[in-house]
């Protein structure tokens, strides 16, 4: 407890749930963006509603029920022990006044950026970037043979996958770029603490190359809703989408990529294409999404992704915007330190800063390595 900043343990405790507690129902967004902005009017942050005399004028100016808010505030001796079992698990949280919580996600999602993110892996890895590769459960094997080409050619580049863990598309473009000696970003809808403990994800933790982050409970179980309203995370968080299988006006994929089309600026996103594919694919591409392109074995992944953005005049190249939104406080004093990783700082292998840039030369790779991809 005394490694997390006053204004995290002030969040924790409005908007989490902390071990199979039902009595209390934390704050939702919508709700703990009333608190926000009350807060910033004021000229307050997050850790002055631990003084209980802030509660009363809090409820009077937002309109929440100032009981709720005093007992959701009291719960410190339950926050106690939900961190230490966090800890004690690898896992450790982000919140939205830390420094360290994803600049993508302030400055694309703005006020829906969530409150809390719950995260096990190498820290460094929540600067983001790389494409989001994305599909449907069922996806066929010529979907499948191109997810695992283009995952394998971003780990080739150094260039970070980003996906959402789900069966289908989403674990086959994230075991490929792992297999393929590459880094990982997944944004879970549930079962952070499992997934953090398998097989699979263990080498890559401990190597530094698998970041793991979840909006929900670290032992949340599968909701429609939570995967839902994980799509925009799993595209705020990377420079560019790639959509491999969607069906058409149904499930996650589709919902998660035509919303994104509608963001204003919003990311690119590109769709596989080609003879044989959903028909959600061709749909997306009536909508603004973007065919990905063919790519020559001597060209960079990123930079062709990048000029074929710069074809459409609403996709914004440039993903670090200079301003971040009204809803997000700047640090906070130093005297509030945060970060209850930085007990764990010292434990986490470095991970190369090739992350973010591409290497100096185009990478030697067979051409047939990204064949699948031509003309879809």
């Amino acid at each position: 407890m005394n490694m997390m900043s006053e204004d995290a343990k002030a969040i924790l405790l409005l908007c989490a749930h902390f071990g199979k507690d039902t009595s209390m129902v934390p704050l939702d967004l919508r709700d703990y963006n009333k608190v926000v902005r009350w807060l910033m009017s004021v000229n307050l942050r997050p850790a002055d509603l631990l003084n209980p005399s802030r509660v009363h004028e809090l409820a009077m100016e937002t309109g929440l029920d100032e009981a709720r808010l005093g007992a959701l505030l009291k719960r410190g001796v339950k926050l106690g022990f939900a961190v230490e079992q966090w800890n004690q698990s690898g896992i450790w949280v982000v919140c939205r006044s830390d420094p360290d919580y994803p600049a993508r996600y302030k400055n694309h999602l703005k006020d829906k950026a969530p409150p809390i993110l719950f995260c096990v892996g190498e820290q460094r890895l929540l600067r983001g970037g790389g494409l989001a590769i994305v599909g449907s459960r069922n996806v066929d094997s010529e979907g499948e043979s191109f997810a695992l080409d283009v995952a394998g050619r971003c780990a080739r580049e150094g260039m970070p996958v980003v996906s959402g863990g789900a069966r289908g598309v989403d674990q086959i473009a994230m075991s490929g770029a792992l297999d393929a000696g590459g880094v990982v970003l997944g944004v879970l809808a549930d079962s952070l603490l499992r997934r953090s403990v398998a097989r699979d994800a263990r080498r890559a933790l401990a190597d530094g190359r698998l970041l793991l982050i979840s909006p929900y409970h670290p032992k949340a179980t599968f909701n429609v809703g939570n995967a839902m309203g994980r799509n925009k995370l799993i595209y705020a968080l990377a420079e560019y989408g790639l959509v491999v299988s969607s069906d058409f006006k149904k499930g996650g994929t589709w919902e998660g990529a035509t919303e994104e089309l509608k963001r204003m600026p919003g990311r690119a996103v590109f769709v596989r294409t080609g003879p044989n594919v959903p028909k959600g694919n061709v749909e997306l591409l009536k909508l603004g999404a973007k065919a990905f392109p063919a790519i020559a074995p001597t060209e960079y992944l990123r930079d062709r992704l990048r000029n074929e953005a710069l074809k459409s005049p609403e996709t914004p190249v440039k993903i670090e915007a200079p301003e971040l939104p009204s809803l997000i406080w700047p640090p906070a004093p130093p005297a509030a330190k945060r970060a209850l990783h930085e007990e764990h700082k010292g434990e986490t292998i470095a991970v190369r800063e090739t992350v973010e840039e591409p290497p100096t030369s185009p990478p030697a790779a067979p051409a047939q390595a990204h064949g699948t991809a031509n003309g879809r």
